[in-house]
């Protein structure tokens, strides 16, 4: 995921880099300048854009405002477009630049947008550069951390196979390179660390080969699949999903088979001492028909929910989870799930490159928008190339517009960003994600599309999975589209185990953002680590 930092005092908001900034600044009359500057110069007004909070700062404020009416930067139009725009000019030259391969990778139509990659997208599209370079880390260690941690669990556990990994573990981290490893080495000179560097990674390789074979033979209760169908079920039962508007019979029972098949399978509770677990397969077959016969006897959601709560089932399926959740606990720690985890943060270290130093910055460098566009933006301009003029042209607006993006969120205190996408009916489109003091993270997605008009939809996210959706347009059929598809939204959300307490329609009148009421204790900052 995307880890959001409070520190926002990053080296982009200066009017030499930032050209949204430079943009706002020469186009700000004298009085508003006077309410910006208040008698200070422009060097401590850029200062103070680097050290105060936007929520107490009126620079910032002013400067927000200026920002977003600033008539150059309210017609820059939509990222998508500029990009293929961009693509268009790079055509028409029988020698492909670099960054012509670069723009069609980044510029994905949304029909083939999933999660993972629309998370790259997200990472990669400019607006976090800065951050991303500020943030990198050393590699070295990196693996250094990541193996002191292994080499704790590891060394709990019985298993005779860990004993061999725990000793592979403290000879790797008794090597000078890692023993060595500090952030503080990843700005000096790189050395010539090749051999060493590949003995590493053979050595990481053994690990992660052997706890991989491990993991084969885990028990089934403790793997990845098992823990999703258990958080699933939880789900189900909880009191939202326990209403008549969530409620699905069918999702449940599908659910406890589900679990049911794969507990007959565990050896680990086939084994275990304990009274409760070795009743578990029976008890999961007396909840597995009762909902049989409720669903057999009743004819509307409604009665089958009534049914279950008379018949007290969400209580029984309580109970048998937390005895499944107890006997995972007692497991051993060589197939834990930490140790999973582990294990899939190792492996991409048994490569030497990933462990040289100035590989992760590289790596941020080749993938990121801003980087690309800075580096093609150079070469083109020392180049004979027969459209420089109108290639540069279509870069430098690219420019602006990621340095608006990153503007906006340094100055609004959150992230705002651009949608990373190409999609034919959007006209232009942004989001802005903010998260307050108590973990509770709000959405903002502004759309304008070709067919029905402005959009604009509203999350809260809170209590890690329970979410509020408000969807404003003043389009009728629209409306009527999204009525007669929330049911469908309802099942998608809760099938990836998110639970909608609130999806309304309202008109696209002004309406006050969900967090507005509580703006004063959101305290995110812009900064993004990957």
């Amino acid at each position: 995921m995307i880890n959001l930092s409070l520190n926002k005092q990053l080296g982009i908001v200066m009017p030499s880099t930032n050209r949204a900034l430079a943009v706002v600044l020469e186009q700000a009359t004298p009085k508003e300048l006077d309410t910006i500057l208040k008698d200070k110069d422009l060097k401590s007004i850029v200062s103070s854009l680097l050290k105060e909070s936007a929520q107490s700062s009126e620079s910032d404020k002013t400067l927000l405002n200026l920002v977003k009416n600033n008539p150059t930067l309210k017609d820059l139009g939509n990222v998508s477009n500029t990009i293929k725009e961009l693509l268009n000019t790079l055509k028409s030259d029988k020698n492909p630049l670099p960054i012509e391969n670069t723009l069609k990778k980044f510029l994905i139509d949304i029909k083939e947008l999933n999660e993972p990659i629309l998370k790259q997208k997200l990472e990669n599209s400019g607006v976090f550069l800065e951050s991303k370079l500020k943030n990198v880390q050393n590699p070295q260690l990196e693996l250094k951390n990541l193996l002191l941690t292994l080499e704790k669990s590891v060394a709990k556990s019985e298993m005779p196979s860990a004993k061999a990994v725990h000793q592979n573990i403290k000879e790797l981290l008794a090597t000078p390179t890692l023993k060595e490893a500090t952030n503080s080495v990843i700005l000096q000179a790189p050395k010539s660390e090749t051999p060493v560097l590949k003995e590493i990674a053979k050595s990481v390789e053994n690990i992660v080969s052997k706890l991989t074979e491990n993991l084969k033979s885990a028990d089934v209760v403790v793997t990845k699949g098992f823990e999703k169908q258990l958080a699933k079920m939880e789900q189900l039962i909880s009191p939202k999903m326990l209403s008549s508007e969530n409620f699905k019979l069918a999702s449940l029972q599908d659910v406890l088979q589900q679990v049911s098949t794969q507990i007959s399978q565990s050896v680990q509770l086939s084994q275990s001492a304990t009274p409760e677990a070795k009743g578990l397969l029976d008890e999961l077959g007396r909840v597995i028909e009762s909902l049989k016969v409720i669903e057999q006897s009743v004819t509307t959601p409604k009665a089958a929910l009534d049914s279950l709560l008379e018949k007290k089932i969400p209580q029984e399926i309580r109970a048998t989870v937390e005895v499944i959740k107890s006997v995972i606990e007692k497991s051993d720690p060589l197939f834990s799930k930490e140790t999973h985890s582990l294990t899939s943060k190792l492996a991409p270290f048994s490569n030497p490159q990933r462990l040289a130093l100035q590989e992760s910055v590289k790596e941020i460098l080749s993938e990121d928008l801003k980087a690309v566009l800075l580096k093609a933006g150079d070469e083109i301009s020392k180049s004979s190339h027969p459209n420089q003029a109108e290639i540069l042209k279509h870069v430098d607006k690219l420019l602006l517009q990621i340095d608006y993006f990153q503007l906006l969120s340094h100055l609004s205190n959150s992230s705002s960003l651009y949608l990373p996408f190409s999609w034919e009916q959007l006209e232009e489109g942004n989001i802005n994600i903010k998260k307050d003091k108590e973990d509770k993270f709000y959405c903002d997605i502004d759309l304008k599309l070709k067919e029905y008009g402005e959009l604009k939809l509203k999350l809260a996210l809170y209590d890690e999975n329970q979410i509020n959706i408000h969807i404003y347009s003043d389009s009728a059929e629209f409306k009527e589209i999204v009525k007669e598809n929330i049911a469908s939204l309802r099942s998608a959300l809760i099938e990836s185990q998110i639970t909608p307490r609130e999806i309304r329609i309202f008109d696209a009148v002004k309406k006050n953002s969900p967090y507005e009421s509580s703006e004063n204790h959101i305290n995110i900052g812009f900064e993004v680590k990957v």
